[in-house]
């Protein structure tokens, strides 16, 4: 392949890898949504989705069902000081919420007015790295909810973590070999 052709057809090595980016989360993007599916049938929850996070902010990647919040939508953006997860991931609060309400370390949050029940658990790459978190809220309170729904969250957030970095894997190899033929050409 000459690199004549590979610029007319691809572009640039940054189009190019944005391509690879594109094909490899269109398959995680299936494995999220099916999770996220899963959690919410599960769990018999108004939503479920699964978020990354980073100094300021919580970033939805995806969402299944609905919350009534505005920013739980996919793509939504929250403050990291407004979110559940984060409080979740310092041990602020537990990993099963069953009233929002009732626990005074969100009753602050804006969120609260509605959300009745939260369950989050941390999205944990195989290199230790917390990729995000997977979550399901309701609008009531559920005190129903506990062990077992925590354990099928944390099998999610698994499968989940697992695809993650399989993508990271397969886009790092095919990235190589992009490099290769290219220095070769």
């Amino acid at each position: 392949m000459s690199r004549h052709w590979f610029n007319e057809r691809v572009g640039s090595e940054g189009e190019y890898l944005d391509v690879l980016r594109r094909l490899e989360s269109a398959e995680e993007a299936d494995v999220v949504e099916q999770a996220l599916t899963a959690a919410r049938e599960r769990l018999g929850m108004d939503a479920a989705y699964v978020g990354t996070l980073d100094s300021r902010k919580q970033t939805i990647l995806a969402v299944v069902g609905q919350t009534g919040a505005p920013e739980l939508s996919s793509g939504g953006v929250i403050p990291l000081e407004e979110t559940y997860c984060m409080r979740m991931l310092n041990g602020q609060i537990a990993n099963v919420v069953p009233d929002t309400r009732a626990e005074p370390a969100v009753k602050d949050l804006r969120a609260a007015s509605l959300l009745g029940a939260y369950v989050g658990v941390p999205v944990t790459l195989a290199n230790g790295e917390i990729h995000g978190t997977l979550c399901c809220v309701s609008a009531d309170a559920r005190p129903d909810l506990g062990d077992d729904e925590l354990r099928f969250m944390r099998v999610l957030a698994g499968i989940i973590a697992a695809r993650v970095d399989r993508s990271k894997t397969n886009l790092a190899r095919m990235t190589e070999r992009f490099r290769a033929a290219r220095s070769a050409d």
